[in-house]
């Protein structure tokens, strides 16, 4: 993700040209990214085009936003976030597990905080000693983080699914609300359209579904919470760490 095409069209000709991902448009005090590569830094007159290149078998990073999250979604009806059974059905049955309340589910909570769990229909029942009764079921999606970054105040997110049939690759755009609560549109496709913001729900608008999640977590859930707006793309890995050495014992 650190090449961008830039297209336009002129009255005699049409240009294409290759540009990294992070040039100026102009010659500014900030090196800030997202300020200084934003669109109205090209005051050419043309209307330019960004173009993504994605690998082919992307390698995941870590997901910009972590964390438990009950949502609820909005958008076209036959795009929503369905509940759906990854490889199949079972072989045998599994045992009967009286659930009594479900939420729709937004967790990412593995070691390395590299995947996105989505489950539309999660039982959140826990047993006398706090723990989770529902061990067997599966999220209906698995999402892979591969890339994010901050640009004209918008953060991107893109995510791959080998599962999914009508693309592989989806575009976020996500927003911290508050302390507690994130916001998040998911696009038709892979691209990611000028017009779609985190309040996106139509396709006039390039998105899919649109997400609005509040913050839980259980007794025995390890799921810490982590957010990155993606304005900083020159941060190394786990620069994001902050070690305090201990002082001399005072007597």
């Amino acid at each position: 993700m650190d090449v961008k095409q830039i297209t336009y069209a002129s009255s005699s000709s049409l240009v294409i040209t290759t540009s990294s991902r992070f040039r100026k448009g102009l010659e500014m005090i900030s090196k800030d990214y997202s300020t200084v590569c934003s669109y109205i830094q090209f005051k050419s007159g043309r209307r330019w085009k960004y173009d993504l290149f994605l690998a082919r078998d992307p390698v995941p990073v870590k997901c910009p936003v972590a964390g438990k999250f009950n949502f609820t979604q909005r958008g076209e009806k036959d795009l929503l976030l369905q509940t759906r059974i990854l490889g199949g059905v079972t072989s045998a049955p599994w045992d009967n597990i009286y659930c009594k309340e479900n939420i729709s589910d937004f967790s990412v909570c593995d070691k390395d905080q590299k995947e996105i769990w989505i489950d539309v229909n999660y039982c959140i029942t826990v047993d006398a000693y706090g723990r989770q009764v529902d061990i067997y079921t599966d999220p209906d999606y698995k999402l892979k983080c591969i890339g994010y970054w901050k640009e004209n105040v918008k953060s991107y997110l893109i995510t791959y699914d080998e599962l999914d049939s009508y693309s592989k690759y989806r575009c976020w755009v996500y927003q911290r609300a508050d302390l507690h609560r994130v916001m998040m549109s998911q696009s038709v496709g892979p691209s990611c359209n000028l017009d779609q913001t985190v309040d996106a729900d139509n396709i006039t608008m390039g998105a899919a579904v649109s997400l609005d999640m509040m913050v839980y977590e259980r007794e025995h859930d390890r799921c810490p919470m982590y957010f990155d707006d993606g304005s900083n793309p020159y941060k190394t890995p786990g620069s994001d760490l902050h070690v305090f050495r201990g002082g001399k014992k005072v007597s």
